[in-house]
């Protein structure tokens, strides 16, 4: 019974980004990520942009299953991350972020990231995706 609780209560904090639009949650808006796309090998450093991420307090931020290094919100309007390694399964589609908050509170950025595949380059149009 508690452990059915605890996800309903989880999955009710989750959000979905919308393409075009942007995401909110309980006053924290998340705008877009840069770059939208990085190497397998990772360690590239990326900025969430939006607003209201200081009343996240302590986050971890996830691509996909992996945690990323170096977490940290710069301000009120960005959160900065250091990408991890990519799993093979994850290489070429995009991958959702998970925004996990110290006080139990879930986020999920759905297809907000995409690691490139080995032959792929970056071009242009893949540095910032908004969400």
């Amino acid at each position: 019974m508690v452990r059915a609780l605890r996800t309903v209560l989880m999955a009710s904090m989750l959000v979905t980004a919308a393409a075009s639009t942007g995401c909110k949650k309980e006053g924290v808006f998340f705008q877009s990520i840069n770059p939208a796309s990085g190497r397998p090998s990772g360690g590239e450093e990326v900025r969430i942009r939006g607003h209201g991420f200081r009343a996240l307090g302590g986050l971890e931020v996830r691509l996909g299953p992996k945690a990323a290094q170096n977490v940290g919100i710069a301000d009120d309007e960005t959160i900065v991350l250091t990408t991890p390694e990519a799993r093979e399964a994850d290489r070429g589609h995009p991958i959702d972020v998970y925004i996990l908050t110290n006080e139990g509170r879930s986020i999920v950025l759905r297809g907000a990231f995409t690691y490139r595949r080995a032959t792929e380059g970056g071009g242009a149009n893949e540095l910032q995706r908004r969400l």
